[in-house]
């Protein structure tokens, strides 16, 4: 492989400067700091794809010499943003995004954190109903957030810049849509990347509130991937039945597909009748 050497360095500066030995000194300068951006480039890019391969911030720093915490910050800033050539973020998630912006103005810190994610994805969306189903409320994840990184700054109205950490979260949410070929990135991919990135501020969250991990897991399955959802909502057409009264489908009673359950017209009246007789609830 053809390596730029030392005097075809020594060439190009002296094409691109004056006769003046001071100039060539500033032309040296700039040349250099061209080389040490492309080279951090050309070390990003595949940081870019150990990262979509699985690799963590730990095995990439060690392999570069550095920590994982060092790794991130130099290269984690250069991983395209969400939408960014790539799937657009559902009006949902935006709305998420924008409530985890008011979270962090809120703790007065410096940036978004993944936290603050966590806590904007509780604004709506599948998300929120997964966490909703789990038991999980929005005030102890901001507490609880607030506990383990405390802000540090006032109060204020216009949120901070996104962290190195969120950004990247947000990339890979984009990685995790567009790997089962949608054009949109919803709140259940973000709220997978946040709960399975072990060294996440928002797993630190989630880990501290003792929130499994797997259920969440179980509970994204159905969303994560066209294929995979209609396998798991509708399944095989002769194993379906009533989740309620046990009709099966092959009897020829028309049934209506959920997440994972199904129920006959029969329960649907029955279940009508019953809301008209108590709308309230106990």
């Amino acid at each position: 492989m053809e390596m730029m050497s030392l005097p075809t360095l020594v060439e190009a500066v002296r094409q691109r400067s004056a006769d003046s030995p001071l100039d060539r000194i500033a032309t040296a300068l700039m040349i250099s700091e061209e080389l040490t951006s492309s080279a951090d480039d050309l070390i990003g890019h595949f940081v870019a794809d150990a990262r979509q391969a699985g690799c963590s911030w730990t095995q990439i720093g060690h392999r570069i010499g550095v920590s994982k915490q060092a790794a991130r910050q130099r290269f984690g800033q250069r991983l395209p943003a969400a939408g960014e050539n790539g799937p657009e973020r559902q009006p949902r998630l935006l709305a998420c995004l924008a409530a985890a912006g008011r979270a962090a103005a809120a703790d007065g810190a410096a940036e978004i954190g993944t936290h603050h994610q966590l806590i904007g994805l509780f604004q709506e969306g599948v998300a929120a109903a997964i966490m909703e189903r789990l038991g999980v409320q929005a005030t102890a994840v901001r507490w609880a957030g607030r506990e383990l990184f405390p802000g540090g700054g006032l109060p204020g109205d216009v949120p901070p810049p996104e962290s190195a950490e969120a950004r990247e979260a947000l990339w890979l949410a984009a990685r995790l849509a567009r790997r089962a070929g949608l054009s949109h990135v919803g709140t259940e991919h973000l709220l997978s990347v946040l709960a399975l990135d072990p060294g996440s501020r928002a797993r630190r969250v989630l880990a501290h509130l003792d929130v499994s991990i797997p259920a969440i897991e179980k509970e994204l399955e159905c969303y994560l991937g066209p294929d995979r959802r209609r396998r798991r909502r509708w399944g095989k057409k002769a194993d379906q039945q009533c989740s309620f009264c046990g009709t099966p489908a092959a009897g020829g009673v028309r049934l209506v597909a959920g997440p994972g359950v199904w129920i006959c017209t029969d329960c649907i009246s029955l279940a009508s009748e019953i809301a008209a007789e108590d709308p309230v609830g106990p």
